[in-house]
């Protein structure tokens, strides 16, 4: 399984940015079958985008195989995207690096994002 992250930098140090579709880069992490941590970061080609930014950076992540994105914020369009291809999304709060946001998931307490339907 294949883990994004929105970031602040390209490391598991770096802080959790709370903007998906604007958050300069994405920190990938995958377990190895040993339980070895790999991760490599991508710059998001959409960080400054005048418009539709949540859209380019899902596709991206998608392109990249993520199965579940953690995040600050992810904004409807983005969700759809991710929502439509069974990518689960989990959002944070608070000034968390990478590593302690994907710790949070593994441990099971961050809750999965769902969108309210009128």
């Amino acid at each position: 399984m294949k883990i994004v992250v929105s970031s602040t930098g390209g490391d598991m140090i770096s802080k959790v940015d709370p903007r998906f579709g604007r958050a300069p880069f994405f920190v990938f992490i995958e377990e190895d079958g040993k339980g070895e941590l790999r991760h490599y970061a991508v710059e998001n080609p959409a960080a400054g985008a005048p418009s539709g930014a949540g859209t380019e950076a899902a596709q991206q992540v998608v392109r990249e195989g993520a199965s579940v994105v953690i995040s600050g914020a992810v904004g409807p369009n983005a969700f759809e995207v991710f929502e439509k291809l069974g990518i689960s999304v989990f959002p944070v709060q608070g000034d968390l690096t990478v590593e302690e946001a994907y710790k949070r998931y593994k441990e099971g307490s961050l809750q999965k994002m769902v969108m309210k339907r009128l």
